[in-house]
């Protein structure tokens, strides 16, 4: 299979017609290989917008929910310290760092961090093994905080850590739900929430369990 062309037609039919129009954003998307980071059996489906299995019980978000979340965050500068919740196998914290960002990967599945640090081997991305309600107090404030799957509610810890001027964004819904929202909420003082458009998502899971990740 021939994934370089797949990757190219996935940009260029599922998400630049979609509303995706950073040019920043699409060039990660192009540059970035995603088909290391599901498991082997769905490689050949790394570019369908599909929430591919990493493991027995987590899914990646689709790759058009990854990218209008990402362009929601706003322009990425260099160096820009962003916070990847539920960080996988490393996908969306690789576009990110692609784009400039210092990223930091967190995740409660030791087995799954340490494959994303096997396949994001960059001085960019920093990955912690760890609640992924609590977040990353040590390294915050964020300038921007992303949740890579859907979760009932925002914990307050991570909106704590969002810095004055920065930027969140989630799903959120219960599990089952047919129809969620991904929202943006701005700044950890007057915080000010936008919905950004409708989905579903697989929810981010409780540490250790194969259960829906509550907060």
């Amino acid at each position: 299979m021939d994934f370089s062309l797949a990757r190219t037609n996935m940009v260029k039919s599922q998400i630049a017609p979609n509303r995706v129009d950073n040019p920043a954003l699409l060039e990660a998307f192009l540059s970035t290989s995603r088909e290391p980071f599901v498991v082997d059996t769905h490689k050949e489906f790394a570019y369908s917008d599909h929430a591919l299995p990493m493991n027995a019980t987590r899914r990646a978000l689709k790759p058009l929910q990854t990218a209008r979340l990402v362009q929601a965050l706003g322009i990425i500068t260099a160096g820009q310290k962003i916070l990847v919740v539920g960080a996988g196998t490393g996908y969306e914290a690789t576009l990110l760092a692609h784009m400039g960002g210092e990223v930091f990967a967190l995740e409660a599945d030791p087995a799954l961090a340490e494959l994303g640090k096997q396949l994001t081997h960059t001085d960019a991305i920093h990955w912690q093994v760890g609640a992924m309600a609590s977040g990353w107090p040590e390294r915050a404030p964020f300038e921007a905080i992303l949740l890579c799957g859907s979760v009932e509610s925002i914990p307050n810890p991570l909106l704590a850590q969002l810095g004055t001027h920065g930027q969140l964004v989630a799903i959120v819904g219960q599990p089952g739900d047919p129809v969620m929202q991904a929202v943006r909420v701005r700044g950890n003082r007057e915080q000010k929430t936008d919905i950004l458009f409708e989905t579903v998502a697989f929810p981010l899971l409780a540490e250790g369990s194969g259960q829906p990740f509550r907060l």
